[in-house]
């Protein structure tokens, strides 16, 4: 039987509204029902009273039956202690709200593994597992750690079970490289996908699903033929025409 696919919306959507304070966290959770989505993903860099809140949202999305993830622009491997003391407290935030993960960048990784910043990252990492998370790595936009090989050398010194990967299928393109590659290769690592199209390969600018360039029938093909649980995630601009473009993306994966 296949592995149901939960979907989520991010509030990467809604950018501007939140930044602007015309929508709040709580108002976007409020909208999940009707927009037919399953949850959110939340971000510390979005939420401008995530502290204060935190308990409150959490009350508000499992009375709802909702789900939600966390992310986060902290990187596993800290550039020094303070960077990573916010990873470690992203983690105990993620753990507040609920999130099953929190989705993290790379950073600079050393080629060296007796760095000590690769101490840094095994400790964020068995930290995680102490709260029974999961990290997911995602392979950024920009470099370094944007590459296959930088999440892989990674992955390959850290094969802890708690340390995962998020597929964001726009990002690979970012550095000439092919998602769907990407997909093969972290195979049963990957437990998160962040989901947009682009209407430029390499391009910056996102949109809905199956409204730009990507071949996102391959993409999702190959996503779906990993046995694992994986949980999705749109991320692509709203622009003003969030409901929309999250109604054509839903869509576009229920066919």
């Amino acid at each position: 039987m296949k592995t149901r696919r939960p979907i989520l919306m991010c509030v990467v959507q809604y950018a501007e509204e939140l930044k602007a304070r015309t929508l709040t966290v709580s108002d976007l959770i409020a909208k999940l029902d009707t927009l037919g989505v399953d949850g959110i993903e939340l971000r510390r860099e979005l939420w401008t009273h995530y502290e204060r809140e935190v308990a409150a949202v959490r009350e508000q999305i499992e009375a709802a039956d909702n789900m939600v993830t966390y992310a986060t622009f902290s990187t596993l491997f800290s550039m020094d202690a303070h960077a990573h003391q916010r990873l470690l407290h992203d983690l105990d935030t993620a753990k507040a709200l609920g999130s099953p993960l929190l989705r993290v960048f790379p950073g600079a990784a050393p080629l060296d593994v007796s760095d000590a910043k690769w101490a840094w990252a095994h400790e964020a990492v068995e930290y995680a597992a102490s709260l029974g998370l999961h990290i997911a790595l995602e392979n950024w936009g920009k470099l370094p750690g944007g590459h296959l090989n930088e999440l892989t050398y990674i992955l390959h010194n850290i094969p802890s079970e708690t340390l995962k990967v998020n597929v964001d299928v726009g990002n690979y393109a970012m550095h000439g490289e092919d998602v769907l590659e990407a997909i093969k290769v972290l195979g049963d690592r990957v437990i998160y996908a962040h989901l947009k199209d682009k209407p430029v390969m390499n391009g910056e600018a996102t949109t809905y699903l199956g409204g730009g360039a990507f071949p996102m029938d391959a993409i999702v093909a190959a996503l779906e033929a990993l046995p694992q649980s994986i949980t999705y995630c749109f991320e692509f601009d709203g622009d003003g025409e969030a409901e929309s473009r999250i109604a054509k993306s839903l869509a576009y994966l229920r066919g």
